[in-house]
Formats: structure tokens, C-alpha cells, sequence
């Protein structure tokens, strides 16, 4: 036997480091690929490191359409004397009796109905309206008759037990008739006092059969008045 040491024998096979390597490790890679341990695969990075933010959804909003532009209108003024224009509206009558009014004094487009006036008592008139004097809008009414003798009899009427002595003129009652300074006799003309304490003014024009009726609270301001506008009819 020899006494050279064992790596110098040449008897004896050293393993290769390679594979001593492979004898020590290959036993413990079979024991964890083995063993009941389950190895996970590491978790995939995020493919975003932004922070989550939901896109509201768009609200529809509806457009409010146009309003129209106001139309602008003018006023008309009714025409004057015109059937079915006024309110309440003239008929065929009344518009006449409007056509006879001078329109210097008289506001023809103001004419309207006075159906109440109309065959009743005690002005039994055939056909009536009221109107406005174009200065003050002071108003009378205006009542038409078939005949004279049927204005006669409304006159006398109006006039009741009054004897004509008195003068209109000074606010006291009367029964006479009047003229213009350039005219004979037109008409006749009664003034009295109602029961409501005002003061009326009743003349008539004989040729168109119209009475004018003219009231105030005033019996001096109501006999003033009709000293200006008695001739309201164009044939005065």
C-alpha cells in the first residue's frame, strides 16, 4: 500500500467539480419542484398607474327655441259712423243719426249704441246713441224719432207740468223753443230738474227729427255748455 496521498494516487477517480455541483443540487431541485409547496408566479405590474376616473356622460341639453319678437300694433281709432264698428255697435240707424253730428264739435269715432233708449219709455225713440263732444268728452245722447209728432210726444213728456216761464238760460226750468242768430225756429227746447237732482237740457231739430240730450249736476255749467254747442248738427 502506498503512502501517497489520495489525490496523487492515481487509482482514485476525483469527481469533477461539475459534477459534485450537480450531485448536491440536483437532489434539492427535485425536492422543491417535488414538494407540496406550489410556487406562484409573481403578480403582473398594473398596465396603468393612473388613478381610476369614471367619464361622466354628456347631459343633453334642449335648446330653448325663439321666442317670437312681439308684433307691434298700432292703435286705429274706429272709423267714424261705421256700422258694427263701435261697442256696443251701431246699426244701420244710429249710424245715420251719427253722420248728421259736425265732427268739429262731436268725436264721431266715440258714437255707440243706445239700445236702452230704443222703444222704451219714456223716450220711445226709433233709434239712439250717446257720443263725446271733441273738446271736453262730455257726453249726450242723440234720439231719433219716425216722426215729429212721436218727438213732440217725447218732448211733452219731458216737460211734464212745465209752463215756459222760466229762462234755461239762468239754470230755471222751461218749455220754449229755440233758433241760432241766422236761422228761424229749429226746434223745440225743454229744461228740467230730475229726480237726481240734475239739471237736462232737451232741444230738438225739427228737420232731422233728432233730440239732444245734455245733463249736468250744474244748471249754470249745463245752460253755458248748450249756449256753445247747441248746433251740433251739421244743418244748423
Amino acid at each position: 500500500m502506498s503512502n501517497d496521498p489520495w489525490w496523487r494516487n492515481p487509482n482514485i477517480v476525483v469527481p469533477s467539480l461539475v459534477g459534485l455541483l450537480t450531485a448536491v443540487i440536483g437532489p434539492l431541485v427535485a425536492v422543491a419542484l417535488t414538494g407540496s409547496a406550489t410556487v406562484k408566479p409573481p403578480p403582473q405590474p398594473p398596465t396603468s398607474t393612473a388613478p381610476y376616473t369614471s367619464t361622466p356622460t354628456p347631459t343633453r341639453t334642449r335648446t330653448p327655441s325663439p321666442s317670437p319678437s312681439p308684433v307691434r300694433t298700432t292703435a286705429t281709432a274706429r272709423p267714424p259712423c261705421t256700422v258694427g264698428t263701435a261697442s256696443p255697435s251701431l246699426d244701420t240707424d244710429q249710424a245715420a243719426i251719427c253722420t248728421l253730428l259736425r265732427s268739429s264739435l262731436i268725436d264721431r269715432r266715440s258714437c255707440h249704441s243706445r239700445p236702452d233708449l230704443e222703444s222704451v219709455a219714456p223716450w220711445n225713440a226709433l233709434s239712439a246713441i250717446t257720443c263725446e263732444t271733441a273738446a271736453d268728452s262730455t257726453k249726450v245722447q242723440l234720439l231719433r224719432y219716425r216722426t215729429v209728432a212721436d218727438m213732440n210726444a217725447y218732448l211733452d213728456r219731458a216737460a211734464g207740468s212745465v209752463n215756459g216761464l222760466g229762462n234755461c238760460k239762468d239754470g230755471q226750468e222751461s218749455n220754449t223753443t229755440w233758433h241760432t242768430s241766422s236761422s228761424g225756429t229749429l226746434g223745440r227746447k225743454v229744461c228740467i230738474f230730475l229726480s237726481n237732482g240734475k239739471f237736462q237740457i232737451n232741444w230738438a231739430f225739427n228737420t232731422e227729427r233728432v233730440v239732444v240730450v245734455r245733463e249736468d249736476q250744474s244748471a249754470v255749467s249745463a245752460a253755458s255748455w248748450w249756449d256753445k254747442n247747441a248746433c251740433l248738427l251739421t244743418s244748423c
